[in-house]
């Protein structure tokens, strides 16, 4: 399998934002923990990577460098996209 690179942009106020993060530890510790990479992006913080991937809205989800997610993804949906790129980078 191949390494996933996730960025999950949230905010201080963000109320889907510990839903996401705890569904994003969920899934990496599933799927082979270690070739998941998470980075928690406060897009009150880092402003130019929020403006990068146009996001107007918290929770998002860019995986691999490509915004995939607005607003709370399903489970099923999250699960099946880091699927997709960990199969893809073999």
């Amino acid at each position: 399998m191949g390494e996933v690179y996730v960025e999950e942009f949230s905010s201080p106020g963000c109320v889907g934002c510990p839903e996401v993060r705890a569904m994003l530890k969920e899934l990496s510790a599933e799927l082979e923990g270690d070739e998941i990479e998470i980075e928690e992006v406060d897009i009150t913080v880092d402003t130019s990577r929020a403006a990068q991937y146009a996001i107007m809205s918290v929770p998002a989800i860019a995986i691999n460098g490509v915004l995939k997610f607005i607003g709370v993804p399903d489970m099923v949906e999250l699960k099946k996209a880091l699927v997709e790129e960990l199969e893809r980078e073999e």
